[in-house]
C-alpha cells in the first residue's frame, strides 16, 4: 500500500500549501509568539474531539490548564479559539463548554463543503488543470483502486481510505487557485465528521460498507475524467452527488458504528448526537 503522504506530497505549491490549504505562500507557520497558544489549543482540539470532555457541561479552566500543561491564560485564550471554530459554546460569566453536533448538522456541512467543491470544479476548468493537479488527483484515483482490492477493511486499510478521501478532496480544492474559497473550506470542514477525512465505516455490515465505497472511489475517478475533459457542469454535478451520498452515508451508517472503536479513528464523532 501506498505511503499516505504519497499524494498530498505531489500538490502544487501555489498558491497555497498546508493543511486544507490554510498556509499561503509567504507566511510564517511558527511564530514564536504564539507557538505556546497554538500548540495548547491543538492540544485541547484533540481532547475535545475525543471526548475526553462530558458533552454540554462546563470545562473548569483549571482542569483544562492542568491538561495541556499551561497556565490559566494561555488555556483560556485555548478556549475562545475552539469557541470560534464552533467546538465549544461561551457560557453567560462562566465559561466554557463543549457543544454537541446533530448528525442533521453534519449531513448539512457536507453539503456546503460539495458546494464549495463544485465551485472549485468550475475554476479548474475555466483556469485549466495544471500538470501536478492532474498527478495528484490521478495518484488519488490509482491509490483508491489499491486500497479496495486490499480485502477485508481492517483498522490499517481503514485509516488508509480516510487518508486518500482526504488527499483527493485536498487536491480538487488546491487545484481550483481560489483563496477565498479554500478559507472558507477549511472553515466547514471544522465541523466535526464533515471533513472528507471523517468516514462512518459500517463494519458490521462488509458487503454494505464495499458497495458504499467502491461507488465513491466510482465518483472519483468520474470526477477527474470530467474535469480532464473541460465539462465543469457535468464535473460539479458529479461532486454534489458524491456530497449527497456522503451524508446520506452517515445517516445510514451512524447507529451501527462501535463508538469506542470510532473515538479513537475518527476524532469529532464523539459529539456527534
Amino acid at each position: 500500500m501506498q505511503n499516505i503522504r504519497s499524494v498530498k506530497d505531489k500538490l502544487p505549491d501555489e498558491p497555497f500549501s498546508g493543511q486544507n490549504g490554510m498556509q499561503f505562500e509567504g507566511e510564517d507557520d511558527d511564530s514564536s509568539a504564539d507557538s505556546q497558544l497554538g500548540r495548547a489549543t491543538e492540544r485541547l482540539r484533540h481532547l475535545v474531539l475525543t471526548g475526553t470532555f462530558p458533552l454540554d457541561e462546563k470545562l473548569a479552566e483549571a482542569r483544562v490548564a492542568e491538561l495541556l500543561a499551561v497556565s490559566r491564560t494561555p488555556a483560556r485564550l485555548a478556549m475562545a479559539a475552539l469557541e470560534r471554530d464552533g467546538l465549544l459554546v461561551r457560557l453567560p460569566r462562566r465559561g466554557f463548554r463543549v457543544r454537541s453536533i446533530s448528525l442533521a448538522e453534519v449531513v448539512e456541512a457536507i453539503e456546503v463543503r460539495g458546494e464549495l467543491e463544485a465551485v472549485a470544479a468550475r475554476a479548474i476548468v475555466e483556469r485549466g488543470l495544471s500538470d501536478a493537479s492532474r498527478a495528484a488527483l490521478r495518484d488519488a484515483v490509482a491509490w483508491g483502486d489499491t486500497i479496495l482490492a486490499g480485502g477485508a477493511f481492517d483498522a490499517e486499510r481503514r485509516r488508509a481510505w480516510c487518508a486518500l478521501n482526504d488527499d483527493f478532496h485536498h487536491a480538487l480544492v488546491a487545484a481550483c487557485g481560489m483563496r477565498p474559497l479554500v478559507a472558507a473550506y477549511h472553515q466547514v470542514n471544522l465541523v466535526p465528521m464533515a471533513a472528507p477525512r471523517d468516514t462512518i465505516f459500517n463494519v458490521a455490515e462488509p458487503n454494505l460498507l464495499l458497495r458504499q465505497l467502491t461507488v465513491a472511489q466510482d465518483d472519483h475517478r468520474r470526477i477527474v475524467s470530467a474535469l480532464e475533459a473541460g465539462q465543469a457542469m457535468r464535473a460539479a454535478g458529479l461532486i454534489r452527488e458524491h456530497a449527497y451520498r456522503s451524508g446520506e452515508n452517515k445517516r445510514r451508517n451512524f447507529p451501527h458504528v462501535d463508538m469506542r472503536t470510532m473515538v479513537m479513528e475518527t476524532p469529532g464523532i464523539a459529539l456527534v448526537r
